[in-house]
């Protein structure tokens, strides 16, 4: 069983090791797919160290990629997906690796986002995830609670218990 984790520059990102090394524990091969602002909430030298695996961020690296995250896994779960990302991938705008990875993927996708309450609840965000949905993609939806700034509301990324039981009954089915 193999899965391409997307990570995109959200507070939530931390959580996502948690996500990779229950995977891995459970014998999944895991792949990591950084953006430039994931990675200023956790390196990739973590998340090296959690799947085992090298982690890709630039779409510049030699060769292609995008091409090679497409072959390994048949699921991309972009975990978190920030507003600016679900804003790209509702759009079809490849301006990174993992965007450009996502319109090359021809598997399932699984997105859970997280952002503050009042981005998660604008018509827009709004907009780009029903948009998501029609293309296809499983959304797993966002906590409510306090958000890291103090705003109440559903933004938070969902529990990663829920998460991590979602995409082994992808990758199973």
């Amino acid at each position: 069983m193999k899965v391409v984790i997307g990570i995109t520059g959200s507070i939530a990102a931390y959580r996502t090791c948690d996500l990779i090394r229950n995977l891995t524990r459970k014998n999944v091969e895991v792949t990591v797919c950084m953006t430039d602002g994931a990675e200023h909430f956790v390196t990739k030298t973590t998340f090296e160290a959690l799947s085992g695996r090298q982690v890709y961020g630039s779409q510049w690296e030699s060769g292609m990629p995008h091409i090679e995250l497409k072959r390994f896994a048949n699921l991309l779960a972009i975990v978190p997906a920030s507003a600016n990302c679900i804003g790209k991938l509702a759009a079809g705008i490849a301006d990174d690796l993992l965007t450009s990875t996502y319109l090359a993927h021809t598997g399932k996708v699984l997105i859970a986002p997280s952002m503050n309450p009042g981005m998660y609840a604008s018509k827009a965000v709004q907009r780009n995830l029903r948009q998501l949905r029609e293309d296809g993609v499983i959304v797993v939806d966002p906590a409510e609670g306090e958000a890291v700034c103090g705003d109440e509301g559903q933004g938070k990324l969902a529990a990663i218990d829920v998460i991590e039981s979602r995409i082994i009954q992808l990758i199973s089915g």
